[in-house]
């Protein structure tokens, strides 16, 4: 069962190759691209001698070294024949298997050859050697054309690793294929989404299809195991009420590695893995779309067609982006927390004129304009009571001077008086601080020169 699934993910990788992520989904400029998927390439070993190179395989050397490793009757994958032809090239693979933390190989651990017939598209041939002590392996006497591609692979912890696939050039006789192996850990909270991009297709009728890209690295020292039933993908969460559910490899993600009742995502910053999702959503004209995270996202973008109005006080607007036969508009957001929630409102279609939308831009924008009424208001009211209270000073210095010597007289009461009902006048605030010590120098002096 474990060499059908090895097979399964190498096949899907090459399947993977030959797809366009640029043709489904629209990342923005600043998108890195994840890791590109392991191809088969040729080894770079100095060729090997032709004298060492030529021995002659037979059918006995072929079942010795089947014999001579019991895991190999377990393949479900069939042995090629291998007829005694004295012109057949052989080839040697060796190579070390390491573990990361640097604590020595289990004894027993198996090291497994697969053999590709590239042409029949099918595994010709499984062998399996134990590994030393110190890590190393051998294969010898390994049948080999130009139509022959090899890999090895190990099981540790319940996790398939596997090398460089490479492929027989009729020049290479020896092949080294190093393999690193890695403690694991179940516990998803070491992943982080670096990017997540959600694209919005209207183009069906009554309903919004959402490819949603996720960039998943594992920053920390050990393989991840996910459990998964091959339908959902644990640390993906899709919003509720979506239908049509399809998870895929992208294009350029690094491999998944084949794990018991899952598959694992290996350690490293050169390791990127990403993972498409669609589903779709009923839609008219207007959806409360809520993306729910389990894991942490360091960057976040929604991108729709030009004319698709987008409202969230999460996100800031990315402008437009052209493509071959649309615009499209981008919003962004950053540093969403594991558990949280992206939640904004859609309305609108594809080429629709663009409405007031209130977004953050516009909201500031209205803030601004507000704040710029208020000063205009507190000028003018602050205008007006100046008036008035000239208007005040003035009335009353011109009763002063109408009425003084009637109201006054050369009485020094009356003169007391005024000077008291002055001083009121003042702390009530209905004169100036100038006019008050004007008036009241002015009955002083009068005081004065009665005496």
């Amino acid at each position: 069962m474990k060499f059908r699934l090895t097979i399964l993910v190498f096949l899907l990788s090459l399947a993977l190759a030959a797809c366009s992520l640029a043709e489904d989904i629209t990342p923005p400029a600043s998108y890195s691209s994840p890791t590109s998927v392991p191809t088969i390439v040729p080894a770079t070993q100095t060729p090997a001698p032709p004298s060492a190179a030529t021995p002659t395989p037979t059918s006995e050397s072929v079942a010795t070294a089947a014999e001579s490793t019991p895991a190999a009757t377990d393949s479900t994958t069939p042995s090629a024949e291998v007829s005694p032809t004295a012109q057949a090239d052989v080839v040697v693979i060796d190579g070390t298997v390491t573990l990361a933390s640097g604590a020595s190989i289990p004894d027993g651990t198996i090291a497994t050859l697969l053999v590709y017939n590239t042409t029949a598209g099918q595994i010709a041939q499984t062998l399996t050697t134990r590994i030393l002590p110190d890590g190393k392996y051998e294969f010898t006497n390994i049948p080999a054309d130009t139509t022959t591609a090899y890999w090895v692979t190990v099981e540790y912890s319940s996790v398939t690793y596997e090398s460089v696939p490479v492929q027989f050039d009729g020049t290479l006789f020896l092949f080294d294929m190093p393999i690193t192996v890695y403690d694991t850990t179940d516990d998803l909270n070491v992943l982080t989404i670096t990017q997540s991009h959600l694209q919005f297709d209207f183009s069906t009728a009554g309903q919004v299809q959402i490819m949603a890209l996720y960039v998943i690295s594992n920053p920390g020292g050990k393989s991840v195991v996910v459990s998964s039933d091959g339908t959902s993908v644990p640390f993906i969460q899709i919003p509720e009420g979506a239908e049509s559910v399809n998870y895929q490899l992208a294009q350029s993600s690094s491999p998944l590695l084949t794990a018991a009742n899952g598959f694992a995502l290996l350690p490293g910053a050169n390791m990127q893995y990403g993972i498409i999702t669609t589903f779709t959503l009923p839609y008219t004209s207007r959806l409360v779309f809520t993306q729910p995270f389990s894991l942490p996202v360091s960057s976040a973008t929604i991108i729709v067609p030009e004319g698709v109005k987008v409202r969230s006080d999460q996100l800031t607007d990315g402008g437009t982006q052209a493509s071959t036969d649309t615009t499209y508009h981008l919003y962004q957001a950053s540093s969403l927390a594991s558990g949280s929630t992206l939640t904004l409102t859609i309305s609108g279609m594809p080429g629709d004129a663009a409405g007031f939308v209130l977004d953050q831009r516009t909201w500031l924008m209205i803030g601004v304009g507000a704040l710029g009424l208020i000063l205009i208001g507190l000028g003018v009211f602050l205008f007006l009571r100046d008036r008035k209270l000239r208007k005040l000073e003035e009335e009353f210095e011109g009763a002063d001077k109408e009425g003084d010597e009637d109201a006054l007289g050369d009485d020094r009461e009356n003169i007391m008086d005024a000077i008291i009902a002055l001083d009121d006048q003042y702390k009530a605030g209905d004169i100036s601080k100038e006019a008050y010590e004007k008036r009241r120098d002015e009955l002083k002096d009068r005081l004065k020169n009665l005496a």
